[in-house]
């Protein structure tokens, strides 16, 4: 089997920005959902899955928080327009048949790492959709990654594998964390080692192989004193980045992935959100009627249709009763096809 697992709030991100502004007649911001759908069915088309997993990270402190107070810390809250987007986004793609994949106290990154590790452990293949190379970490003889990525000013996509990362950081996968642990990520305010950058970073793993053999062995190995000395200053940010850094493998989700193959959802109600979002292309792409958006007085209305139907001549007669009730609903009779 093949799972596309999908990193929800970084493609969601990456459409947001990707996409000038679009909005409803009513205002209602869609640019973000409309990006999203857009890179899903390309995915589909182009990855041919038998499941999909839209991971989401959830509100609220996760174990990297509680391991490090300044973790993220820098962060500023997403826009209000692309917050907007999230709930109508995850309705829909539920309405659509998709599964979304949350885990209180863990990120979208972990839920992707629990996935792919169930995939290598069944023999099943793993294709990750992300614009976040933190992932890349996950790359293994299973698991491929799609980056998300912006060349010359126009979007693309990089496929990512064992080769890939071979030429082009020098290291296998898994040592890609054993660099950002000495590197540090300014973007997730994990320290790293101070005074040690990029290249630096890449250079010692290169030549050593992991965080952990240097500090075993750091009075021995042939590395520049000012370097060296950066190193004993920030033994403990280095480990502290090295874990803060790691990708979770056993985040408690379904990894039964049957579970993730697509359902039939519910087509009218995703015909009603993508009618209210006014996403009329996306929907003949996905084959769906047009459905009236549903109103706040829609049960009301509905109820109202039930009841039995009294003639009147006169309509005097029932502007008491509507007074009274503050409201009427009025319900077209038709016989013969024409309305009476």
């Amino acid at each position: 089997m093949k799972l596309l697992a999908i990193d929800g709030n970084s493609i969601l991100n990456r459409a947001y920005y990707g996409i000038k502004a679009l909005t409803t007649k009513n205002g209602e911001f869609t640019n973000g959902i409309y990006g999203f759908l857009s890179i899903l069915l390309k995915l589909l088309d182009e990855v041919q899955p038998e499941a999909v997993a839209c991971a989401f990270d959830l509100h609220g402190p996760t174990f990297r928080h509680e391991m490090y107070d300044g973790y993220k810390a820098q962060r500023k809250g997403m826009p209000d327009e692309l917050a907007s987007q999230m709930e109508p986004l995850k309705e829909l793609l539920g309405a659509l048949g998709f599964t979304i994949v949350t885990c209180q106290g863990y990120e979208a990154d972990d839920i992707l790492g629990t996935l792919a590790k169930a995939c290598s452990d069944g023999g099943d293949d793993c294709v990750i959709a992300t614009g976040d190379r933190d992932s890349l970490q996950l790359v293994s003889p299973k698991t491929t990654v799609r980056l998300a990525t912006t060349k010359f000013g126009q979007s693309a996509v990089t496929l990512c594998d064992e080769a890939y990362i071979k030429e082009t950081y020098g290291v296998e996968p898994k040592q890609l964390i054993d660099i950002k642990a000495i590197q540090g990520d300014t973007s997730d305010n994990i320290p790293g080692v101070a005074g040690i950058g990029e290249k630096g970073a890449g250079e010692l793993i290169r030549k050593f192989g992991s965080l952990q053999y240097i500090y075993d062995n750091l009075d021995e190995l042939d590395i520049k004193p000012g370097m060296r000395t950066k190193l004993i200053n920030s033994k403990d940010n280095a480990f502290l980045s090295y874990d803060l850094g790691t990708i979770r493998r056993n985040a408690p989700i379904d990894t039964e992935l049957a579970h993730y193959i697509p359902g039939e959802g519910d087509p009218a109600a995703a015909a009603q959100i993508m009618t209210r979002l006014e996403l009329f292309k996306l929907m003949e792409r996905l084959h769906l009627t047009p459905g009236a958006a549903p109103t706040a007085n829609s049960a009301q209305a509905d109820e109202a249709a039930l009841l039995p139907v009294k003639n009147y001549k006169d309509g005097a007669a029932v502007l008491g009763q509507c007074e009274d009730e503050g409201a009427a609903y009025f319900v077209p009779v038709f016989e013969n096809d024409e309305l009476k």
